[in-house]
């Protein structure tokens, strides 16, 4: 079936729906190259005023059940490192005296190990699970916390309560919570013909495998009270939409439901009939749906912060991000896949796929279609790009190093494998 492009997300067969351009059209039309690699570690932030080198943050280890505290100890370390604000410290330089300390700091100590701030946990069990207390200090105020929480989490569960201390710190830090704890979803090859909806935590932890009521599950996205949609397929050859959870379809459409997008109460998806696919827009429950496109291909919609519609469209000639109706993607020859991307310093953005040659990479533009970047280069094919909430981590798959889930900055620097999974229409939970 032809228009199985819309949610496989299948490269190869939408080159063959949206054509070839030429050569010397490429080359008019090329996307923007950086002249650094991409990926590279991060040394500053953006303050107000200027720059500063990324906060130096000490974590030693937990005082009580020592499985718990060597988790959480690992998982504060990997989220610090993801969110491209912290230099975690080598623990095998601490000269803190931890037992005489017990739940405060020693200034000078720390202060001797170049560390800026320490953070300390401290796990008791109850009868329901742990109660865990964490703290941050900052070595410049003295012996007594900035930051205090306590949490109450089932055994086992030090990497939720973890989470939800690393988005304070970020919010005590910038005024803005980070984004950790929050969920991954994606589709992926299950078998041969067959695809799947999976889940991670945005770390790279806890893949699970959705259940889904069709072998062929497509182009997930969360929508009202967190539920994952997906395009499904039908015994009679047809697709509908479908919810995680539920056998029966939530929504059919006359043609083919090959994608969705939710932003507030809205809800747009794509259909496909008479060799052509358009959007349509309504209510969230799928109630009022109206044509919001109208002939030719567009797909891949995705709602931005204020309700503008960002999408995929061939009515220039190739595929090319639109927003509201206008082209914003005036560069390159085959864009995909937008995503809308809290600017942490100030304003939004669009990520997107652009074809690079043989390959795929990463881009991001201003939604008046200026300000056109590149977030990677040389390191492989990368593709279907998601943006956490807070908009300070970005997540896509990359082909590099047997091939992964990839997260970064949102400038491209400080790219990091955190699974190994392969798979498209990848979607971050909260944005």
């Amino acid at each position: 079936m032809s228009m199985k492009w819309f949610s496989l997300g299948s490269i190869a067969l939408g080159a063959l729906l949206f054509g070839t351009v030429t050569a010397d059209v490429a080359a008019q039309n090329s996307l923007p190259t950086v002249t650094q690699p991409t990926g590279g570690q991060v040394t500053t932030l953006t303050v107000q005023g200027g720059n500063r080198s990324l906060f130096k943050v000490a974590l030693p280890q937990w005082r009580g059940d020592a499985d718990a505290g060597k988790q959480g100890v690992e998982v504060a370390s990997r989220d610090f490192v993801l969110s491209s604000m912290f230099q975690v410290l080598d623990p095998q330089s601490f000269t803190a005296n931890l037992a005489a300390e017990g739940s405060t700091i020693d200034p000078t100590s720390w202060r001797n190990v170049g560390a800026e701030g320490v953070i300390k946990g401290e796990t008791s069990t109850r009868s329901n699970g742990l109660h865990i207390e964490l703290k941050l200090f900052m070595v410049s105020r003295g012996a007594s916390a900035v930051l205090s929480k306590a949490y109450d989490v089932p055994a086992g569960g030090a990497r939720i309560a973890v989470h939800q201390f690393v988005n304070e710190v970020i919010k005590y830090f910038t005024g803005t919570a980070g984004s950790f704890g929050t969920r991954l979803v994606f589709s992926a090859t299950t078998g041969r013909g067959q695809k799947g909806i999976f889940t991670m935590d945005s770390d790279g932890s806890s893949l699970g495998r959705a259940s889904v009521a069709s072998n062929v599950a497509l182009a997930p996205a969360i929508g009202p009270g967190g539920n994952v949609y997906y395009a499904g397929g039908l015994p009679d050859g047809g697709y509908a939409l479908f919810k995680v959870g539920s056998n029966a379809p939530v929504l059919r459409q006359a043609g083919l439901v090959f994608g969705v997008a939710f932003g507030g109460a809205k809800m747009a998806l794509v259909v496909s009939q008479n060799g052509m696919s358009d959007i349509f827009t309504g209510a969230s429950d799928g109630s009022g749906m109206t044509k919001y496109t109208s002939g030719g291909l567009n797909t891949h919609p995705a709602f931005g912060p204020a309700g503008q519609l960002a999408y995929v469209s061939n009515a220039s000639g190739n595929p090319q991000i639109y927003v509201d109706g206008k082209r914003v993607s005036s560069r390159g020859t085959y864009n995909m896949a937008p995503v809308w991307c809290n600017d942490p310093d100030g304003g939004v953005k669009i990520l997107f796929m652009g074809r690079d040659g043989a390959t795929w990479d990463i881009f991001s533009v201003a939604p008046d279609g200026s300000n056109m970047k590149r977030l990677t280069q040389d390191q492989g094919s990368n593709t279907y790009p998601a943006c956490s909430p807070d908009g300070r981590v970005v997540a896509f798959f990359s082909t590099r190093n047997g091939g992964g889930i990839y997260t970064s900055n949102p400038n491209g620097m400080n790219q990091q494998k955190i699974a190994s999974t392969t798979g498209e229409s990848l979607r971050w939970e909260g944005n």
